[in-house]
């Protein structure tokens, strides 16, 4: 069984940067601290009680990968307003600047999704998370994506703790299965973030409790000029985002990309500037308006 290593809270930007580089994925221990895990679970609790668990859309891969016994959700800055905080954690996002700046302008939010993985689930098919974006998933890509799995409760091995194979992110053949001797475990306390690289091979452990749902909350930045994984404007309305800063806005999609190439604009202008008011309204002069 391979270990990965933890790392304190006071461990510098240097010092998280050079364990991914090496091994993929690191722990950090209280990368949240515990009133913003305490409300953000508040905020959270209906949703976390009555979503569904499994995927009712998709391919057959996607169903099996999903897990019949989780519970996935996003939206995370329309449900809650401390997700703001979760968003801008000073040591992920110092994390996408150093990885992913150099190959791009700017980044957004991939997502930012609960994942709740309940009694009896099975092991998760392995994977990388720069799988989605495939023909930049490669030996020789640049990273394309950092993620951090948060722990909002005791993840163990047996409630269905992240596996990470660490030094895979490294491996010349990317169709290499990991053998047992190459997984570690991600125990981790709540508050405590496991940060990771997109290419590094990982997946969610099976639950083999009773009783424990392992509360996880999966939060990835991607470049900028690649489609993420969540719709962002739409799963966190102009209501929601209007009261946040500016940074968090640019990073769930309020804000046009780039000052150079100019993207993600509106009448080629800066979202703000050519919507007046980015909700939408914009009274009645649509096309087919008889105003």
């Amino acid at each position: 069984m391979a270990e990965l290593i933890v790392l304190p809270a006071n461990a510098s930007r240097e010092e998280v940067l050079e364990v991914v580089a090496r091994d993929g994925g690191v722990i950090v221990r209280d990368l949240l601290r515990q009133d913003t895990v305490n409300q953000f679970k508040s905020d959270i609790e209906v949703a976390a009680r009555d979503h569904p668990t499994g995927a009712t859309t998709g391919n057959e891969r996607t169903v099996e990968f999903w897990g019949g016994s989780t519970k996935r959700f996003t939206r995370l800055g329309w449900r809650s307003r401390t997700f703001e905080d979760i968003l801008l954690a000073p040591m992920l996002i110092g994390m996408a600047d150093e990885v992913l700046l150099p190959s791009c302008d700017d980044y957004w939010l991939n997502t930012g999704q609960m994942m709740i993985i309940g009694p009896g689930e099975s092991e998760q098919m392995w994977h990388r998370d720069a799988g989605n974006w495939m023909m930049l998933c490669t030996p020789t890509s640049p990273e394309v994506t950092i993620s951090c799995m948060y722990a909002l409760g005791d993840f163990t091995a047996a409630n269905g703790a992240t596996r990470v194979v660490p030094g895979s992110h490294l491996w010349d053949d990317y169709t290499q299965a990991p053998t047992a001797d190459q997984v570690a475990i991600a125990e981790m306390n709540a508050g405590d973030g496991l940060i990771y690289s997109g290419r590094v091979i990982h997946n969610g452990g099976a639950n083999t409790t009773t009783s424990d749902w392992r509360l996880g909350l999966h939060v990835s930045f991607v470049l900028g000029w690649l489609t993420p994984e969540e719709a962002l404007p739409l799963a966190t309305p102009w209501s929601a985002a209007s009261a946040m800063s500016e940074r968090a806005q640019r990073l769930l999609g309020w804000k046009s990309y780039g000052e150079r190439s100019r993207l993600w604009t509106v009448d080629y202008e800066e979202i703000s500037v050519a919507l007046k008011d980015p909700s939408g309204a914009q009274g009645d002069n649509r096309l087919g308006s008889s105003a």
